[in-house]
């Protein structure tokens, strides 16, 4: 579906925002000619209902900083943010904000504020004020969803790293907002653990129709979204599929970012003389590779 069919349903123009102390009034011109460092920076983007995006750019490209703006935790110094409507600084409507937007942080333990795994996951819509048989009904299918469903009884504080982010994920959905933004929740995590959760984003965005947008530093993750932001000094410097971003590795690298391995082995064939298509996973490299060694008999 084209971009001219779909809802922005997060709406950023004109937006800038330091964490520098500003005198009540001054301008942003006036804070400019002052060095006040932007740690997102004149930024207009629009992020559309039923999307699965994700954010790059090195520490300090304004990538997290852009996340806590769309959840309202932060509010631009200049410009504005419309959220499903609502603009962020709107204070009195910022718990309608979020029920519309959920936020998954890098650390879970920051977000885990119960003893008990059912409890936690309930914390949200008890605030609500939702009926008891309406809150067992979303903790029980949070906890599915997230496969953690049989640790419900359990500590959190006694469960694995991706176990507990699967929890904290399991918070978020009990709530059932429409869109998830992950502030690289995969950061603190092993191999295996990042392998799950990049799975539950993918059955968020795939099987639950939730828009999604996720904070990374890995380029493999990126490469599993259908569309790629490249942030750099709180600027967008790259917008498009995967393969487009990808395609352009001496952009890439020039801001002190990688692309996916497969990616760059991918693109060392073709010079080689190779016939192969782009490439993103590995498992799109051993098709591809599989696919030409085949053709020739190999």
């Amino acid at each position: 579906m084209s971009e001219t069919n779909k809802e922005a349903v997060i709406r950023l123009r004109g937006v800038s925002f330091t964490y520098d102390e500003l005198p009540e009034g001054i301008s942003e011109a006036e804070a400019r000619a002052k060095g006040a460092p932007m740690a997102v920076d004149a930024l207009d983007l629009d992020i559309y209902d039923g999307e699965c995006v994700a954010v790059l750019g090195h520490n300090g490209s304004g990538k997290s900083t852009f996340a806590k703006l769309c959840n309202g935790i932060l509010v631009p110094d200049y410009g504005d943010i419309l959220v499903y409507g609502i603009n962020t600084r709107e204070e009195d409507r910022l718990l309608e904000l979020r029920q519309k937007v959920g936020m998954v942080f890098q650390n879970p333990d920051n977000q885990i504020v119960a003893t008990v795994v059912e409890e936690d996951v309930a914390f949200g819509p008890e605030n609500l004020g939702f009926p008891p048989e309406e809150i067992r009904a979303r903790v029980d299918s949070a906890l599915k969803a997230v496969r953690m469903y049989k640790y419900r009884g359990h500590e959190p504080h006694k469960l694995s790293g991706g176990q507990k982010q699967r929890v904290a994920i399991a918070g978020i959905l009990a709530m059932k907002p429409e869109c998830i933004l992950f502030d690289e929740s995969t950061a603190m995590l092993d191999p295996k653990g990042r392998r799950d959760i990049m799975r539950i984003i993918r059955k968020m965005h795939d099987e639950m129709k939730k828009t999604v947008v996720y904070i990374t530093h890995y380029m493999e993750e990126a490469a599993l979204a259908d569309r790629v932001i490249v942030m750099e000094n709180g600027k967008v410097i790259s917008d498009g599929t995967p393969v487009e971003v990808f395609s352009d590795i001496d952009r890439i690298r020039a801001v002190g970012l990688d692309v996916p391995e497969a990616t760059e082995l991918g693109a060392l064939l073709r010079e080689e003389g190779m016939a192969l298509p782009d490439i993103l996973t590995t498992e799109d490299c051993i098709e591809a590779l599989a696919n030409t060694l085949t053709v020739k008999g190999a």
